[in-house]
């Protein structure tokens, strides 16, 4: 009897494309034998150089029609998810049916505005309007267009509630960064013990020679 089809599922980031500055498509690149599954959250305007985020309901919306999709052409494949930052979330919000196991890379644990709007408000050429619409140039060259429903529904994420919810239907894996310049360390305590946390040494998208380590650390534990 042959072996089940495998596909993961990639959840990118805040404010980037599906292969997350490359981290995703690395990791996927990486794991042979598997068939990959990338897709925007955003959507992009390529003449006006812009990203629009779209609300954390419509992220959650949009990994669940993916994951659903997937599931009816593949009924008996193997499926897990792989997250990265704030794409941990939303993962961890949708809840999705029919996981094996999921992977949470640079895990995002507070939701709050304050540590986002401290990182831009000395810098002249970013718009912050929380009951409008925000624009926050990026080092990619698109300039984020994020609209009040975004932090609305932001502020009101509780996770670590929803890290332990998800762990209760799908095996779980934490993989942080020790030198994370985004994401302050953060007392796991609440944390079901459920999930397994894993520190390695990389910044938040593990760039240069951790990513290496990183992908032996994935391949761990998707068990390839």
């Amino acid at each position: 009897m042959p072996d089940k089809k495998h596909i993961i599922i990639y959840s990118h980031g805040f404010g980037v494309r599906k292969d997350d500055l490359g981290l995703l498509t690395d990791i996927a690149e990486a794991l042979s034998g598997v068939e990959s599954v990338l897709f925007d959250y955003y959507e992009v305007n390529e003449i006006e150089n812009t990203i629009t985020i779209c609300p954390i309901s419509a992220q959650i919306e949009r990994l669940n029609e993916i994951v659903s999709e997937v599931r009816q052409s593949n009924p008996e494949a193997i499926i897990d998810l792989i997250g990265h930052s704030q794409g941990t979330i939303i993962v961890a919000l949708a809840k999705p049916e029919g996981i094996r196991k999921a992977i949470f890379i640079s895990t995002i644990f507070d939701m709050g505005l304050e540590r986002t709007l401290e990182r831009y408000k000395l810098k002249l050429d970013v718009e912050i309007n929380l009951d409008g619409i925000s624009k926050i140039p990026s080092s990619t060259g698109l300039t984020k267009i994020i609209p009040a429903q975004y932090w609305q529904e932001r502020i009101a994420v509780k996770p670590f509630a929803e890290y332990n919810a998800f762990a209760k239907k799908v095996d779980t894996a934490i993989i942080n960064a020790n030198q994370d310049q985004l994401l302050p360390k953060v007392d796991l305590k609440e944390l079901s013990p459920k999930i397994k946390v894993l520190q390695l040494d990389g910044n938040h998208n593990f760039d240069g020679e951790d990513r290496r380590r990183l992908i032996e650390v994935v391949k761990e534990e998707i068990k390839l």
